[in-house]
């Protein structure tokens, strides 16, 4: 349903409805993905951890340790999926912030509606 100031009383607090349901499920998606980004976070840091260790105890160059680290190709997967990760979250908080805003324009509406009716 788009937003007009067209629309009826019934058909805004139905579109109200709606997006305050969508919140809600992008509310439980959010804490689903943050779940999923720090876990992947945390694979990341461990694997590199480990890798860099590995690197030191061969004898390598204090200085070339994480870039050596960061080459690898498990750890530079990791370091992928954590990113994916991250911006997966930041595109739900943004789709949150989109939904906050039609639901104060479909508030905005009714406030609007509300007036018009006091007026005629």
């Amino acid at each position: 349903m788009s937003l007009s100031f067209n629309m009826t009383p019934d058909e805004a607090l139905r579109g109200l409805e709606e997006k305050n349901r969508q919140l809600t499920m992008k509310n439980d998606e959010y804490t689903t993905l943050t779940e999923r980004y720090a876990a992947a976070k945390r694979d990341y840091r461990i694997a590199r951890a480990k890798k860099m260790m590995e690197i030191k105890m061969a004898g390598t160059s204090i200085t070339l340790i994480p870039n050596l680290a960061n080459g690898d190709g498990i750890v530079a997967d990791l370091r992928y999926k954590m990113d994916v990760a991250e911006g997966v979250v930041k595109a739900n908080v943004e789709s949150m912030k989109d939904i906050r805003s039609a639901i104060d324009s479909y508030r905005s509406i009714l406030t609007w509606l509300r007036e018009e009716k006091t007026r005629g």
